[in-house]
């Protein structure tokens, strides 16, 4: 599990390639998860239980095992530059570089299984695999194509997204429809019109929640309810901290549309005149099992919907 899954070698950074790529940088450095893949707090924190824990260090092959994915040690700046393009040549001038490594790397990371080298582990994340299941496969879409577009598409950003970043990034891949109270009923249709991958696209940390407030007149809560949207999993008995089974699948497919049924109290009856409907996203420790009492992390409302009765 500790298999470097990018080129090995010096990493002179990010910054070393900013000089010529600013616009590349800055997209990289203010849009991507993947500028922080070695420093936010759920990695870090994965990295300290690790090391509480001797033989489960011993059998995963300690820290490394996360750094075989997140970016090089000793840049410790995450997925830079030279992570997917490959690590400059010490002691060469750039353009030797360019020649020998970057240009060379190139059709590598037009591949359509490029990403999945680390974005794919079979049972808990599987966005390449959705995606191989789809007709995109012979359209000839692939990550790529939506995930790091062109500088004048609609998403001009270097590298991968992630809500806790940029938490506008599902504004228009989500959506609450056909929302009717029949007393004591609401029903309500959520849809996930991404035709690539689920919803959350992640592992178990990551979990997407429908949260459901039931109002009086004058705005007050009444009552609340809810959905929670993930791949929950149990976390390796004793030792309790790596997810080793997943024991529910929650996740929206892709094109989804699924319906949702709550059942309200009986003594909420004509006291209701509004609800709100609010989508956001919660990142949660594995040793934690999908609690979102307990997240790392709490999005904005990516959707917010307001039904008045």
């Amino acid at each position: 599990m500790n298999e470097v899954r990018y080129e090995s070698g010096e990493h002179k950074g990010a910054e070393y390639c900013k000089t010529c790529h600013q616009k590349i940088y800055t997209e990289w450095k203010n849009n991507s998860r993947h500028a922080i893949a070695t420093t936010a707090e759920s990695v870090r924190d994965v990295m300290h239980k690790l090391k509480e824990h001797t033989i489960l260090n011993y059998i995963l092959g300690g820290e490394d095992m996360c750094y075989a994915c997140h970016g090089p040690k000793a840049a410790n700046e995450g997925i830079n530059c030279e992570t997917c393009h490959g690590p400059a040549l010490p002691n060469a001038p750039i353009m030797e570089s360019h020649e020998k490594v970057f240009k060379l790397n190139k059709p590598a990371l037009k591949k359509d299984d490029f990403c999945a080298k680390c974005h794919e582990i079979p049972g808990w994340v599987t966005p390449y695999g959705d995606w191989k299941k789809t007709n995109l496969v012979e359209q000839g879409i692939t990550c790529q194509g939506c995930h790091m577009a062109s500088p004048e598409g609609s998403r001009a950003y270097h590298g991968f997204d992630s809500f806790a970043i940029n938490q506008t990034i599902y504004k228009n891949d989500l959506s609450l429809s056909d929302v009717r109270l029949n007393f004591p009923t609401l029903t309500l249709n959520i849809e996930n019109h991404i035709k690539a991958h689920g919803v959350p696209a992640g592992g178990p940390t990551r979990i997407l929640s429908l949260e459901i407030s039931f109002k009086d007149g004058q705005g007050k809560q009444l009552h609340k309810d809810g959905e929670t949207f993930a791949k929950y999993h149990r976390v390796m008995p004793v030792l309790g901290f790596w997810p080793y089974e997943i024991i529910a699948d929650t996740q929206l497919k892709t094109g989804e549309r699924r319906p949702l049924s709550f059942t309200l109290p009986s003594e909420l009856k004509g006291r209701i005149k509004s609800i709100q409907l609010v989508l956001r996203f919660y990142e949660v420790a594995d040793e934690h099992e999908g609690d979102i009492a307990k997240a790392y992390f709490v999005s904005e409302p990516i959707l917010v919907k307001e039904i008045r009765i």
